[in-house]
Formats: structure tokens, C-alpha cells, sequence
């Protein structure tokens, strides 16, 4: 509504700039709201559990796809992840990034047989195999859950982060190579 009563006014006039800056207020308002969700639901997770495996995607290819560009460009996957990140190496938890091509959706979650094809709109995933039909989503989970990574990130292993180094060392060190450049 903001942004319809902006674009009746007319340009240069004093009330457009006035409407202007309520439009920015309410745009600023929004996204301190999802950064404030953002970092509370990371939280939550990275508290409630030790070991966190999320899926690595790329959300440029995902925007393509007309009906999800929208939701995939709200969700702010990137973030999540870097929030992720760094608050399961300050707690000393596992974080796995799964592999981009790693077939969660597509993979039976007991006989670990892996599907062809499987379009967007099945939403239960039924085995050709051994006839287990269980939600789509839940199926990907377990597949997750049971992952086994290549490359570990978070806790101390973490950004190259050695062991035997705490955290203040290696923000200092992180500083005194800024300094330099």
C-alpha cells in the first residue's frame, strides 16, 4: 500500500520524498524482522543439536524455476548457511555441508535404492524396490541424517581453523592480516 500511495505522488514533490522514507522505513523493518528469525532459528538449532548436516544448493538455478524464485529468494539460503557456520565453530559442533549432487530426495531412505527421475510434484516418494512410500521431505531428511561426508566443516576443523588454536588467536589473526592489506 506504501508503494502504490509512492507512485501516485508526484516526482520532486515533498510529500513523495515523505512517502519515500516510509516505504524505506517499512522495507528496513522487514528485513531487521527476518535477520532477527534467521538468527533465532540458527540458534535453536545449533543448541538443540550436535551434529548438523545441510544440504549445499545453489539458489541461482533454483530461481529460475518461475514458481519458486519468489520463496527460494526470501529464504535466504546463504545466510542460514554462513549463520550456521560460524555458531557451530564457536559452540564446538559438526557442521556437513552435503554434496550439491547428492540424491537425497531421489533415494529410498531403507534400501538405499536411488530413483531416476522423480519430479517436483511427487510429494511422497514410493520405492520401485522395496514399496516403502514414506513424505518426500522426511525421506530426504533421513538420507541426511545417514550421510557420510567427504570433508567435514564446523566445530575446530573449521575456514582452516587448527585445533590447537583458540578463537581469540584466530580472530587475531584474522585482524593483523586485514591490517596488511
Amino acid at each position: 500500500r506504501l508503494q502504490c500511495r509512492l507512485s501516485k505522488k508526484k516526482k520532486g514533490s515533498s510529500n513523495r520524498r515523505k512517502q519515500q522514507m516510509k516505504v524505506a522505513r517499512k522495507h528496513y523493518r522487514i528485513s531487521c524482522i527476518r535477520k532477527n528469525a534467521i538468527h533465532k532459528a540458527t540458534t535453536d538449532i545449533v543448541k538443540r543439536f550436535d551434529k548438523i548436516v545441510i544440504e549445499t544448493l545453489k539458489p541461482l538455478n533454483m530461481v529460475k524455476n518461475g514458481n519458486l524464485a519468489l520463496s527460494v529468494s526470501d529464504v535466504s539460503f546463504g545466510e542460514i548457511s554462513r549463520q550456521l557456520a560460524y555458531k557451530t565453530k564457536w559452540s564446538g559442533k559438526e557442521l556437513i555441508k552435503a554434496d550439491r549432487w547428492f540424491p537425497s530426495s531421489k533415494t529410498c531412505s531403507k534400501c538405499n535404492n536411488k530413483k531416476e527421475i522423480l519430479s517436483l510434484s511427487e510429494r511422497v516418494f514410493n520405492c520401485d524396490i522395496c514399496g516403502h512410500s514414506i513424505d518426500r521431505d522426511l525421506n530426504a531428511a533421513i538420507n541426511l541424517a545417514n550421510y557420510r561426508p567427504t570433508q567435514k566443516l564446523g566445530g575446530s576443523e573449521a575456514c582452516g581453523v587448527q585445533s590447537n588454536r583458540t578463537m581469540k588467536q584466530e580472530i587475531n589473526r584474522n585482524i593483523n592480516n586485514i591490517k596488511t592489506l
